[in-house]
């Protein structure tokens, strides 16, 4: 379509004539719709203007499902690393499936809220865990540093009760230590 509109003094330049396609391009309703699913896509993808276009040129369409769950999430992951909210690397993230799973339940942002908890929260459980074990390993340290009994489960010897003996066993005693006594032995109670 040719447009040719007579000017005051002349014919209008090519520049002008592109000056108004372009005008009238981008106010119709078509072009504004169609510009608007391209940015949405690209959003969606992360995928440039040109890609985005072909996409949807060529019948695929808006991804769906988990395909365009993931393309957001790794367009959002990626913008949250540039911006510095993502410690570490994005791949360490992803290589996690707790992760992966939050990403597909809740936006981004909240599931890396919720994953750094749940790493604290396991964290914290295995330094207790740690602690208990060096607890345990420090009592029984503490039990073999006690003194124990040279023959194990023998009960010790009781002290012969001298005092509440019956007559006929003090005398047999006293006869012997007698006996030791004279020998010249030494003998000890």
């Amino acid at each position: 379509m040719i447009f040719r509109k007579e000017k005051e003094h002349g014919v209008l330049t090519e520049e002008e004539i592109l000056d108004m396609a372009r005008d009238i391009a981008e106010n119709d309703p078509a072009y504004i719709i169609g510009s608007m699913l391209i940015k949405s896509v690209c959003d969606d993808t992360g995928l440039d203007e040109g890609a985005a276009f072909s996409m949807l040129l060529d019948g695929g369409g808006m991804p769906k499902g988990i395909a365009a769950i993931s393309a957001r999430a790794a367009n959002d992951l990626m913008r949250l690393y540039e911006e510095g909210g993502i410690e570490g690397d994005i791949d360490s993230y992803l290589e996690d499936e707790r992760f992966v799973k939050m990403l597909l339940e809740m936006p981004v942002k909240a599931a890396l809220r919720l994953y750094a908890a749940e790493c604290n929260a396991d964290a914290a459980a295995r330094a207790e865990r740690e602690k208990g074990a060096m607890d345990v390993m420090e009592k029984l340290a503490a039990r073999r540093a006690l003194p124990s009994p040279i023959k194990g489960n023998t009960p010790a010897a009781a002290d012969t009760d001298y005092a509440n003996m019956p007559t006929r066993e003090f005398n047999l005693i006293k006869e012997r230590l007698m006996r030791a006594a004279s020998e010249g032995r030494r003998v000890s109670l």
